[in-house]
């Protein structure tokens, strides 16, 4: 959350969820359980063809993409000697499964054993680096201070920088949730966590539990899910996705159990969930660029194959019920539509989670990572910047609301091919998933999705539009539709070998360069063009190749999106986790460069990363979680400049002002942990 306080006493307050009313609205076919999904349960499996160069968004043109005529994929041959998987923990040196070996990792997917499958070898000793400075801590109480007002010190904020100074009138936070392999059988394994706070002048770049949460050390929305999870508190998290863009308020989680649930904050707490069908484990977790759906990688236990689930996500501001009454407060919602509409871009405080259906992976049965990307990013938009335009208007100043496809045609036909909004929705999208023992990359064409959602919402009828919102539901035949019923499930463009086993994949987050980077264990990331599958442009399989490749540390486990513009190229940028030599690197696959790297000797065994999204401070913060060293870790690389209304405020980076980082601190977490994911509070 980022403002400015009107009154000095106005700070963030926890907001109860609020799901009730959706069984009520959505339960029109089945008699859902906390959106559950019913329905969607059937397989269906796809082949394609995929890929060309694409300009920007203002380019973007509503096109047929040139189609191969070859549909069974194939192996591309612009990459390196593909060679056999080789033995490892589920397969032998002849590539064979290992059935019960597969299904005995499947089957509990956070345990040592399979930590060790997913992530290559553990750190038992930090390494013998330079130790980065770190500020002393100080309690700051949000309640009980000058510049507040009240006497209240139930609750505080350690903090590390600045000092009370009541002039200091903006605010501002991130925050997110560590997931992790818990000590005690009965913890879930959810904690959420602050990562940055501005409030009063005092600012905290330290993890910890938040104070509005009363530094609860479980996520308090896992409450919401206990009826979708038979009754009893989630437990044993194995996998966790959030959108690429700023303000991706809320995460998914997945359980082990096969329960997939959102996570968020107290301005983003609204509830949703689904549960897969016996015997298919989630094993990892993309959101596309603008919160639209959400891919995860399957390993079906029963048929021994791999798989994609798709579910569709819809989202509504948290002061809104689906149904209304909807908060249409311009200022507060700007991005977010007045109405649920199950696809679209939203501001991911999620209320609607459908599973339409699984895609089938050919030849590849144990998928560990994915990344999915659209051709669209709101705020990669160098125009808009998340509003809208007018019908026919030329000034991006409307908010969501005022431009509500449902309010009128004029509304709705300003999205659909050659409207003024037209460029401001995703259209088509690539995702790329990886098998670290099959030494495979799978590349999956979204645009089937896209044209099923802008073809209801907006290229049809305005009666069809109505007619499709007042039929959402979870039912198979209601919208959207599951693949059983109306088959628009991406489709398969093409498989590529690999020399070495892949450990991490993402994807640019815009069509230009559109690409995908796949990290092997060797310390290479490999630049595969995929930019004709993203833009929708041409789905030429030929096209899909490496371009270029930079060496990095050895066994990169993560990689992440660097999300803020103002600090660099968020859409080439990327922090990388190598955990074969406990190293966090800032490289840009642009340019082909390292620009920083951090080793300091408190990082034990780095898996993943993230990275604080902008606020006020004009700051940013990267997240470690260190899995044998049982901690969550914030170090801060950019200096702190805050501006606007308020008495400047300019602090530089560690002890002498220009150091390369600063160790904001430590969370010590009751377990290991091996992912934390964050967002800016909206």
């Amino acid at each position: 959350m980022t403002g400015t306080k009107l009154l000095a006493n106005t700070p963030p307050r926890a907001r109860s969820a609020r799901n009730s009313y959706v069984l009520s609205i959505l339960a029109a076919s089945c008699a859902a359980v906390m959106l559950s999904a019913c329905g969607g349960g059937d397989d269906a499996s796809s082949g394609g063809s995929s890929a060309t160069d694409a300009s920007r968004w203002s380019s973007r043109k509503s096109t047929t993409p040139t189609t191969s005529t070859t549909t069974t994929p194939t192996t591309s041959t612009g990459t390196t000697t593909a060679t056999a998987p080789g033995a490892d923990a589920i397969f032998d040196a002849s590539g064979n499964l290992n059935a019960s070996e597969y299904v005995a990792i499947a089957s509990d997917y956070s345990s040592d054993k399979a930590i060790a499958y997913r992530y290559g070898a553990s750190n038992s000793a930090a390494a013998a680096v330079q130790t980065y400075w770190k500020p002393s801590d100080k309690t700051f109480y949000p309640h009980g201070n000058t510049c507040d007002g009240g006497q209240d010190t139930s609750t505080s904020i350690i903090y590390q920088l600045g000092g009370i100074d009541c002039g200091q009138n903006d605010y501002g936070s991130n925050m997110g949730d560590v997931i992790y392999r818990s000590d005690n059988a009965s913890d879930p394994g959810v904690t959420p966590l602050l990562s940055l706070d501005l409030s009063a002048g005092v600012i905290t770049e330290k993890p910890q539990p938040a104070w509005f949460y009363n530094n609860a050390t479980t996520d308090p929305q896992l409450q919401n899910h206990i009826p979708a999870n038979g009754g009893v508190l989630p437990t044993q998290p194995i996998a966790m996705g959030r959108c690429l863009e700023r303000d991706c308020a809320q995460a998914l989680v997945a359980f082990q159990n096969g329960l997939i649930a959102n996570v968020g904050s107290n301005t983003a707490s609204h509830s949703a969930s689904v549960k897969l069908p016996a015997g298919k484990v989630p094993t990892a977790i993309a959101i596309t660029t603008n919160s639209e759906f959400a891919l995860v990688t399957i390993w079906d236990t029963v048929n021994l194959k791999g798989q994609v689930a798709v579910i569709a996500l819809g989202s509504i501001s948290d002061g809104s019920q689906v149904g209304g009454p909807y908060d249409t407060n311009p200022a507060a919602n700007s991005m977010s539509w007045p109405g649920l509409y199950p696809g679209l871009r939203n501001v991911s405080d999620f209320v609607f989670m459908k599973l339409l259906g699984f895609v089938d992976l050919p030849g590849m049965v144990a998928p560990t990572d994915i990344s999915a990307t659209t051709d669209f990013s709101v705020m990669q938009d160098d125009v808009a910047q998340g509003w809208l335009f007018a019908p026919g208007g030329t000034d991006p100043r409307k908010t969501m609301t005022e431009l509500n496809p449902a309010t009128s045609q004029a509304n709705q036909k300003s999205f659909a091919a050659g409207g003024s909004n037209a460029n401001l929705i995703s259209r088509s999208g690539v995702a790329a998933v990886i098998s670290k023992s099959e030494k495979k990359v799978v590349f999956l064409n979204l645009k089937p999705l896209f044209d099923k959602v802008n073809n209801t919402y907006f290229d049809g009828s305005f009666a069809g539009l109505q007619s499709a919102l007042s039929n959402t539901g979870l039912g198979d035949t209601q919208w959207p539709q599951t693949f059983a019923t109306d088959n628009y499930a991406p489709t398969v463009v093409t498989t590529m070998s690999l020399a070495a086993r892949p450990t991490a994949v993402q994807t640019s987050i815009l069509a230009n360069p559109g690409q995908a980077w796949v990290a092997t264990e060797d310390g290479v990331i490999h630049s595969i063009s995929v930019a004709g599958v993203q833009s929708g442009t041409n789905l030429d399989p030929a096209l899909i190749k490496e371009v270029t490749s930079l060496q990095v540390g050895k066994n990169p486990t993560s990689m992440v999106h660097h999300p803020n513009v103002g600090l660099g190229n968020s859409n080439t940028q990327m922090w990388v986790v190598s955990r074969g030599e406990q190293k966090v690197q800032l490289v840009d696959m642009g340019t082909m460069t390292i620009e920083k790297t951090l080793q300091d000797s408190r990082i034990v065994d780095p898996i993943t990363v993230s990275e604080t999204q902008q606020s006020p401070l004009l700051t940013s913060v990267i997240t470690l979680t260190d899995y044998a060293g049982k901690q969550v870790m914030n170090y801060r690389y950019a200096p702190i400049s805050l501006q606007g209304g308020n008495t400047p405020l300019n602090i530089g980076i560690g002890q002498t002002g220009n150091d390369l980082f600063e160790f904001g601190g430590a969370y010590a977490v009751a377990g290991k942990p091996f992912n934390y994911t964050q967002s800016n509070v909206p």
